[in-house]
C-alpha cells in the first residue's frame, strides 16, 4: 500500500494486505502460549488473560484491531466470512468451515469471485478517508513491528508490550515482516 504517494489501495493491493493480516493474525492466535477461557469457535473467542502473556495478548488485540479497522474497509462486504484467505485464525483452522469466495490471480490483476465466478466489487472509499486509514495503517504497523520485533531490546517496545519482554517466535516474525514491510 505504501509508495511515495499516499493513494487509495487497488483490489489487488487491498486484498494482499488483508491476507498479509489474516496471516499474522493467525500465527498470533494460534500461538502455542495464547490461551483461551473454552474453545474458540469461528464466532466467538474468549482468551485466558491470565494463561496468555500479557505482551501476546496486547499484540494480538493491536493488530486484529488494525484490521477491523483499517484494512476490512478496502475488503468486500463480508469477505472475512467467505473468503479463507483473508479468514478470522479460528475459521480458518476450521476444516467443516464452509468458503464461498476465492482470490483469483487469473483475472488481471486478479478479482475476488463467488462459486459461480461472479466478481464481488471491492469498495471505493472518499480519498480524505482511503488516505487517513492507509496513513494509519503504516503507523500502526510500525508499532506493531516495534512490538513484535523489538521489545527484547528496546526498553520502549517493551512498556508498548506490556512491561514485558517476549519471545514471540519466528513464525509471527515473518509474519509482522510480511505484513509491514516498511
Amino acid at each position: 500500500m505504501p509508495g511515495d504517494k499516499i493513494e487509495h489501495p487497488t483490489p489487488a493491493e487491498a486484498f494482499k494486505q488483508a491476507a498479509n493480516h489474516a496471516a499474522l493474525l493467525r500465527a498470533l492466535f494460534l500461538h502455542p502460549k495464547f490461551k483461551y477461557a473454552q474453545p474458540p469457535t469461528a464466532d466467538f473467542i474468549k482468551p485466558d488473560l491470565e494463561a496468555t502473556p500479557t505482551a501476546l495478548f496486547f499484540a494480538a488485540d493491536f493488530v486484529q484491531n488494525t484490521y477491523i479497522e483499517y484494512v476490512i474497509p478496502f475488503l468486500p462486504a463480508g469477505a472475512t466470512r467467505k473468503c479463507k484467505a483473508v479468514a478470522n485464525p479460528w475459521a480458518w483452522s476450521d476444516p467443516a468451515y464452509a468458503w464461498e469466495w476465492e482470490w483469483d490471480e487469473a483475472d488481471g490483476g486478479g478479482a475476488l469471485k463467488d462459486k459461480d465466478g461472479n466478481v464481488k466489487e471491492f469498495p471505493r472509499l472518499p480519498q480524505r478517508e482511503a488516505v487517513e486509514k492507509v496513513t494509519d495503517l503504516v503507523g500502526r504497523g510500525f508499532m506493531a513491528r516495534k512490538v513484535i520485533l523489538e521489545n527484547g531490546t528496546d526498553p520502549k517496545a517493551q512498556l508498548l508490550a506490556g512491561g514485558q519482554t517476549f519471545d514471540f517466535g519466528e513464525e509471527v516474525r515473518k509474519a509482522v515482516e510480511e505484513t509491514y514491510p516498511w
